[in-house]
Protein backbone atom coordinates (compact mmCIF):
# COMPACT_ATOMS: atom_id res chain seq x y z
CA UNK A 1 0.00 0.00 0.00
CA UNK A 2 1.42 3.37 -1.02
CA UNK A 3 1.25 6.03 1.72
CA UNK A 4 -0.91 9.05 0.94
CA UNK A 5 0.75 12.40 0.42
CA UNK A 6 0.13 14.92 3.18
CA UNK A 7 -1.57 18.13 2.12
CA UNK A 8 1.04 20.02 4.13
CA UNK A 9 3.83 19.05 1.72
CA UNK A 10 2.60 21.83 -0.59
CA UNK A 11 2.02 24.38 2.18
CA UNK A 12 3.46 27.76 1.08
CA UNK A 13 6.36 28.80 3.33
CA UNK A 14 8.90 31.59 3.35
CA UNK A 15 11.69 29.07 3.73
CA UNK A 16 12.35 25.40 4.37
CA UNK A 17 15.16 24.50 6.75
CA UNK A 18 16.56 21.01 7.16
CA UNK A 19 17.96 20.20 10.59
CA UNK A 20 19.97 16.98 10.53
CA UNK A 21 21.71 17.22 13.89
CA UNK A 22 21.51 19.05 17.20
CA UNK A 23 24.43 21.25 16.11
CA UNK A 24 22.34 22.65 13.23
CA UNK A 25 19.64 24.01 15.53
CA UNK A 26 21.23 27.26 16.67
CA UNK A 27 21.80 28.67 13.18
CA UNK A 28 18.32 27.64 12.00
CA UNK A 29 16.62 29.17 15.05
CA UNK A 30 18.52 32.45 14.70
CA UNK A 31 17.35 32.73 11.09
CA UNK A 32 13.74 31.94 12.04
CA UNK A 33 13.70 34.44 14.94
CA UNK A 34 15.08 37.21 12.69
CA UNK A 35 12.35 36.49 10.14
CA UNK A 36 9.70 36.38 12.87
CA UNK A 37 10.83 39.76 14.18
CA UNK A 38 10.58 41.31 10.70
CA UNK A 39 7.20 39.75 9.84
CA UNK A 40 5.70 40.18 13.32
CA UNK A 41 3.58 43.20 12.33
CA UNK A 42 2.46 41.65 9.04
CA UNK A 43 1.13 38.12 9.59
CA UNK A 44 3.28 36.37 6.98
CA UNK A 45 5.53 34.07 9.04
CA UNK A 46 5.68 30.51 7.76
CA UNK A 47 8.60 28.11 8.04
CA UNK A 48 8.99 24.43 7.30
CA UNK A 49 11.52 22.49 9.33
CA UNK A 50 12.54 19.09 8.00
CA UNK A 51 13.79 16.55 10.51
CA UNK A 52 15.44 13.21 9.71
CA UNK A 53 13.14 10.21 9.45
CA UNK A 54 13.99 6.56 9.58
CA UNK A 55 13.76 3.52 11.79
CA UNK A 56 16.83 4.41 13.82
CA UNK A 57 16.32 8.19 13.65
CA UNK A 58 12.98 8.66 15.41
CA UNK A 59 14.47 9.29 18.86
CA UNK A 60 17.02 11.69 17.40
CA UNK A 61 14.28 13.55 15.50
CA UNK A 62 12.19 13.92 18.63
CA UNK A 63 15.18 15.30 20.52
CA UNK A 64 16.01 17.73 17.71
CA UNK A 65 12.38 18.87 17.46
CA UNK A 66 11.96 19.40 21.21
CA UNK A 67 15.27 21.25 21.47
CA UNK A 68 14.50 23.45 18.44
CA UNK A 69 11.04 24.29 19.76
CA UNK A 70 12.37 25.23 23.20
CA UNK A 71 15.20 27.34 21.75
CA UNK A 72 12.83 29.08 19.33
CA UNK A 73 10.34 30.03 22.03
CA UNK A 74 13.11 31.13 24.40
CA UNK A 75 14.68 33.28 21.68
CA UNK A 76 11.33 34.92 20.93
CA UNK A 77 10.75 35.70 24.60
CA UNK A 78 14.30 37.02 24.98
CA UNK A 79 13.60 39.49 22.18
CA UNK A 80 10.25 40.32 23.84
CA UNK A 81 8.26 38.92 20.92
CA UNK A 82 4.94 37.25 21.62
CA UNK A 83 4.68 33.87 19.87
CA UNK A 84 1.52 33.65 17.78
CA UNK A 85 2.03 30.47 15.83
CA UNK A 86 0.34 27.32 14.78
CA UNK A 87 2.49 24.18 14.83
CA UNK A 88 1.78 21.33 12.46
CA UNK A 89 3.73 18.10 12.48
CA UNK A 90 3.40 15.65 9.63
CA UNK A 91 5.28 13.04 7.59
CA UNK A 92 6.87 15.01 4.76
CA UNK A 93 8.37 12.15 2.73
CA UNK A 94 10.18 8.85 3.19
CA UNK A 95 13.27 10.57 4.63
CA UNK A 96 11.82 13.51 6.57
CA UNK A 97 9.32 14.52 9.17
CA UNK A 98 7.85 17.94 8.52
CA UNK A 99 7.15 20.61 11.07
CA UNK A 100 5.37 23.80 10.07
CA UNK A 101 5.54 26.95 12.19
CA UNK A 102 2.90 29.24 10.74
CA UNK A 103 1.10 32.42 11.60
CA UNK A 104 -2.59 31.49 12.09
CA UNK A 105 -3.63 33.97 9.37
CA UNK A 106 -1.40 32.22 6.82
CA UNK A 107 -2.85 28.86 7.86
CA UNK A 108 -6.43 30.14 7.51
CA UNK A 109 -5.71 31.46 4.00
CA UNK A 110 -4.23 28.08 3.02
CA UNK A 111 -7.26 26.22 4.32
CA UNK A 112 -9.65 28.60 2.54
CA UNK A 113 -7.78 28.11 -0.74
CA UNK A 114 -7.99 24.30 -0.38
CA UNK A 115 -11.80 24.32 -0.21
Amino acid sequence: MKPTKSCYVDFPVLETIEIKEISDIHEAINKMVQTYAVTNDAPEFSYRVLLPRGEELTTQSKRIGMTARAEFLLSLRTKKLKPNLREIRYVHDADHYGWLLVDPTVYDRFCAAKR
